[in-house]
């Protein structure tokens, strides 16, 4: 490819569209994306969530126009927010990062990264305001095209990661020592009578684990004064799905420590071309808690990954203490806006006020708790469900429905 290679556009409403999942397929499979923009993820996110959402999909392409190959696709969504049309990535909550299905390529060359962002932006719809707040700026040595140095800006959140090399992992080992304490702690609930690790395969296994999580996190996140997406029927189906079809092929791992019917602890990861990401994670409160069952399920995690050649454990987004304790290396999730209207600019102005006020209160957690539980007070007395728990999460059966598809790794 040359600096002269002339670049075109295609948009889409759907990612069943036939066009659109053979350009998707091809360039997923030889070039680079995380988990949250494969094929099987979004289009289970699409079939659940966004069609319980405000807005529209709308999916990008930049395709090299003498090959008819896609070079980057980028699923976003168009929403209208008081009166303002606002482009967002294809996110709903679900996703950690937001980077594009795009081409090697552009690790070799910079200004070809430059030439796909400019591609993009002709071809977005009309709209105000546009905003991408969890951009990373790599993701396996492929540079993110959407992350440009002049517009970032910060959130102070991050996301951490664990090399599973044997030297790497080792090192991890010996300098860190929650590995040596959770496997004592693993010793002394194996001595329990009726204490199992479950992976989960079967539609019961799953049914149950899920449930379980599910319950836990509502119970952990309302003591603070926040609310699981987990308690989102659409959400709930979103995870449902891909356990469904990913438990068996090893594209979702799901985790459950046990004794006797109660689960003490669960965990869910996604698995995406050699890396394994944590999503979800609860644990009960009850009598094991003092076991550290959590970080036990942790461990579990990446001891299966590292079992199953994987070469990256990926915690995810999040800046969580717990997380350094396992020696992973950090990195920065920043946003990006763009105003192309008055109304639009006054309207990012807003947003990054908001930010602001955000950021203040992460330097105290305890005025931001005590904000979060009034507020969700008050949305209950006035008979609105707080946050994202709006509908209490259906029961798993055999007969769930799931259609999708995880592509193999």
């Amino acid at each position: 490819m040359t600096d002269t290679t002339k670049l075109r556009s295609e948009t889409f409403a759907t990612l069943h569209a036939p066009r659109l999942e053979a350009l998707w397929r091809d360039l997923e499979g030889h070039g680079c994306s995380t988990v949250f923009q494969s094929l099987a993820f979004l289009q289970s996110l699409e079939d659940t969530v966004v069609r319980e959402r405000d807005g529209k999909p709308v999916y990008v392409a930049i395709l090299d126009s003498q090959e008819d190959r896609a070079l980057m696709i980028v699923p976003l969504t168009i929403r209208t927010t008081f009166g303002v049309r606002r482009i967002d990535f294809l996110d709903h909550g679900v996703a950690d990062y937001h980077f594009p299905v795009v081409t090697r390529e552009v690790a070799n060359d910079p200004s070809l990264a430059e030439r796909l962002r400019a591609a993009l932006l002709a071809a977005l719809p009309r709209h105000d305001a546009l905003i991408f707040s969890k951009l990373i700026r790599e993701f396996r040595g492929v540079p993110n095209p959407l992350w440009t140095a002049a517009r970032l800006i910060e959130t102070r959140e991050g996301a951490s990661r664990i090399d599973l090399g044997e030297k790497s992992l080792e090192r991890a080992r010996s300098q860190h020592s929650v590995y040596n304490k959770m496997a004592k702690q693993l010793a002394k609930l194996k001595k329990i009578p009726d204490f199992e690790i479950v992976e989960a395969k079967t539609p019961r296994e799953i049914e149950s684990i899920l449930n379980a999580m599910a319950n836990q996190r509502k119970k952990r996140f309302a003591n603070n004064g926040m609310t699981d997406s987990m308690q989102d029927t659409a959400i709930f189906a979103h995870c449902r799905r891909l356990a469904l079809q990913g438990c068996e092929t090893g594209k979702v791992v799901l985790h459950g420590l046990r004794v006797g019917d109660d689960w003490i602890a669960t965990s869910y990861c996604l698995c995406h071309k050699g890396v394994i990401t944590g999503t979800l994670c609860s644990l009960d409160e009850g009598r094991y808690k003092k076991h550290s069952p959590g970080l036990i399920a942790t461990i579990l995690e990446i001891e299966w990954a590292q079992r199953h050649k994987f070469e990256i454990y990926d915690f995810g987004a999040g800046t969580y203490d717990y997380k350094d304790r396992f020696g992973g290396r950090h990195r920065a999730i920043k946003a990006i806006t763009r105003a192309e209207t008055a109304i639009g600019a006054l309207y990012l102005a807003a947003w990054r006020a908001r930010l602001s006020v955000r950021l203040w209160l992460m330097d105290r957690p305890a005025l931001g708790t005590w904000l979060r539980r009034r507020k969700n007070r008050v949305l209950s007395l006035l008979g609105r469900p707080a946050g994202q728990e709006r509908r209490a999460p259906p029961a798993l059966s055999r007969r769930s429905g799931a259609t999708g598809s995880w592509s193999a790794r």
